[in-house]
């Protein structure tokens, strides 16, 4: 941050992302089908860059919201510890993704006016998806991973 100190850190950065769902009812299972996202991290210095670390962190949110949980067993192990068990996201998996970058000036921005944008992309994303999950069930699914089984049961009004 050279002479920056701590204000080189000081940026705030924001995100915003809207989601569109489908669900299933007879079955529970969702499907992100689009995502858009607006992100204001400061000035752009690597646009490819950013655009990728965008449409990874979606993808982590799309994970976490809908099929990524540790599973632990009675002894208290974890069940799901191999790849095949742990159900991460895939392309087929990936929705359309659209990324708008805003640049709004900060005198607390890093170099060049940047600002972070690591974080940011994931952190909004279950909670969009949960919103979405929620409109279409009528009531949040308070559980992650809102697996096919727990959108169900709180579709039925069963808790999950």
């Amino acid at each position: 941050v050279g002479d920056q100190g701590l204000a080189g850190w000081a940026g705030p950065q924001f995100a915003c992302h809207a989601v569109h769902v489908r669900l299933d009812r007879e079955t529970g299972v969702v499907r992100v089908l689009d995502v858009s996202a607006a992100h204001d991290s400061g000035t752009i210095i690597n646009p490819v860059a950013a655009h990728g670390q965008v449409e990874g962190g979606i993808m982590m949110g799309v994970g976490q919201a809908l099929t990524e949980g540790t599973q632990y067993g009675d002894d208290a192990k974890q069940r799901n510890t191999g790849l095949l068990e742990y159900k991460l996201q895939t392309a087929a998996d990936a929705p359309t993704i659209r990324t708008e970058f805003i640049e709004i000036p900060d005198p607390n921005a890093g170099p060049y006016g940047a600002k972070g944008l690591a974080e940011a992309p994931n952190v909004p994303t279950a909670a969009a998806i949960a919103n979405g999950i929620a409109k279409l069930v009528g009531t949040p699914v308070r559980q992650l991973p809102m697996t096919a089984e727990r959108v169900w049961m709180t579709s039925e009004g069963m808790s999950s």
